[in-house]
């Protein structure tokens, strides 16, 4: 009786720890619209593709004209969703830019929500491009001044969530067009840096699409 009782219970035990590995383990998610790529993530950089073989599965960046589209497979190649319009981002750290003049990449502020980037508000797209004057007004506070006369304020602060702040943009005249709150500053990783990475990553960034439906 005594053995029969064990024995059920190394079954138990064996059953339930694969149902906590199963309900652990990462996978893509049909209608999400951001896939964090970590550091040391194996890539693979194809003529008509980029590769990330993540833990959930593999995720195909695709150049298609002026935009990136995306495919998301699982372990079994499986296709489970595809995305258009995708941008590739890492957090920036807003201090690099007391020793610049104008920024070196294309900038986009970016808020997070639950851990991931959330869709741009309709309207309050903020591209900061590459060249872009900057002006360090006090600690922690810098303007962008853009080539068509208008202007991005951003103030930041260290959080437990990394850097964050709020940023306005201002019409030629200081007018007040929109703030946008606790957003992070985001580095916007271009076509040509996406071909040329190495083997693995070498930082953690973020592959934010459009989802489109299934059809």
């Amino acid at each position: 009786m005594a053995k029969g009782k064990a024995k059920r219970g190394i079954i138990l035990a064996i059953f339930l720890g694969i149902i906590a590995i199963s309900s652990s383990a990462a996978i893509f998610i049909f209608g999400e619209s951001a896939v964090k790529i970590p550091a040391g993530t194996k890539v693979e950089v194809r003529p008509q593709l980029i590769v990330f073989y993540l833990e959930e599965g593999r995720l195909e960046v695709i150049p298609e004209s002026d935009s990136l589209k995306i495919r998301a497979s699982d372990q079994a190649r499986r296709l489970v969703y595809t995305g258009t319009q995708a941008r590739i981002f890492s957090e920036c750290n807003p201090e690099k830019f007391k020793k610049l003049t104008v920024t070196d990449a294309d900038y986009r502020f970016v808020k997070f929500s639950g851990g991931k980037p959330e869709p741009d508000p309709a309207g309050k797209t903020v591209l900061i491009p590459k060249g872009t004057k900057i002006e360090k007004v006090e600690e922690n506070l810098y303007r962008f001044h853009l080539a068509n006369g208008e202007t991005v304020s951003f103030k930041c602060n260290l959080t437990s969530e990394g850097h964050m702040g709020d940023c306005t943009r201002y019409t030629k005249d200081w007018k007040i067009m929109y703030t946008r709150t606790r957003v992070k500053f985001c580095r916007m990783m271009s076509l040509e840096e996406l071909k040329s990475l190495p083997g693995a990553t070498e930082e953690l960034f973020w592959v934010q699409f459009i989802p489109e439906s299934k059809s």
